[in-house]
């Protein structure tokens, strides 16, 4: 089911133009592969519990509430939720963003895993039906990487441009989980740089590592204290500060100016705001953001808009 408008569901109320929608989107959601990509400046859905879905926007923000977590994924993250989790979500933008979200079908991320950890042999023994293994995701914002991202924005290039074709998306459903449990490795294997520690502490530390990167994500336009970053982890600075360092190669608050800077270029480039309401929105003030916008890609911001613009005029003459 591929759905190229937002769906129409509570908290809005029923009405007879969108009863006869509801009722076919509620005989089919949850059961298949399912696609929602669609624009809006603002757009709420209540708790409700879904199966394993990939999240992801574009040109905007959109705010996931799980447990007692905000989560806000932006163009620059992605988030993954697992099958039967409960949430939330409000998209709330100053112009048009397209939420894009992929929902798989139930079980299948369990088939997937069963059958890659097979051989042939195991396969041709196995036939089409592999024992079920149990898989789950680690439930945090991740910047957009080289594994999962570019079959994601493919998937996405395809339904704007109108295709329609079930079996080829359940192809790409199938490439799509192969890549995020390959990511999901890489992402276990990160507590490997600690000595000294248990497999459960290391899935431990992974989790509470993950809690203080959302908590920078959600949340740049704050003025954030270490204090308050290493209380997002449930660590003591000391203790944070330490395993952030070994874990990342680098030390939180280079981290957050990192996710600033990027959020910052990203606005700059997708969005007519002004630079001093990409500062404020990304915590940065006006000066802080140019040294840092200009170390990353030596040059200012203005300049880099001009230039952008420049190139944007040349790209059209050619085209005429």
């Amino acid at each position: 089911m591929i759905l190229r408008q937002l769906p129409d569901l509570p908290p809005r109320p029923e009405t007879p133009r969108n009863a006869a929608f509801r009722r076919e989107f509620y005989s089919r959601w949850g059961k298949e592969n399912s696609i929602v990509s669609g624009k809006s400046r603002h757009a709420e859905y209540a708790r409700f519990r879904q199966t394993l879905s990939i999240k992801a926007i574009f040109n905007g923000s959109e705010h996931y509430y799980l447990d007692r977590r905000r989560l806000r994924v932006t163009d620059e993250t992605y988030l993954i939720l697992n099958e039967g989790r409960e949430y939330a979500s409000v998209l709330e933008a100053p112009q048009e963003a397209t939420s894009f979200c992929l929902f798989f079908r139930p079980g299948m991320a369990n088939e997937v895993v069963s059958s890659a950890r097979m051989d042939v042999t195991q396969a041709l023994d196995a036939g089409p039906n592999p024992e079920r293994r149990p898989v789950e995701f680690a439930e945090h914002l991740r910047r957009h990487d080289r594994i999962v991202f570019p079959v994601l924005r493919y998937i996405r290039h395809h339904v704007q441009l109108g295709l329609d074709d079930a079996g080829w998306y359940d192809e790409q459903f199938e490439y799509l989980l192969a890549r995020m449990l390959r990511a999901e490795r890489a992402v276990s294997r990160l507590p490997d740089r600690v000595d000294c520690i248990s497999s459960a502490k290391r899935r431990e530390l992974v989790r509470r590592l993950c809690w203080s990167t959302d908590y920078m994500h959600s949340n740049l336009h704050k003025e954030l204290s270490l204090t308050d970053i290493a209380r997002a982890a449930h660590l003591s600075n000391y203790h944070y500060l330490r395993l952030f360092r070994q874990v990342y190669q680098m030390t939180p608050m280079t981290y957050l100016r990192l996710q600033r800077t990027q959020r910052a270029l990203a606005l700059l480039t997708s969005t007519s705001l002004g630079v001093q309401e990409i500062a404020d929105q990304v915590g940065f003030s006006r000066l802080s953001m140019w040294r840092n916008v200009k170390r990353m890609i030596g040059e200012g911001p203005l300049r880099m808009r001009q230039r952008q613009a420049e190139e944007e005029m040349r790209t059209g003459s050619s085209a005429k």
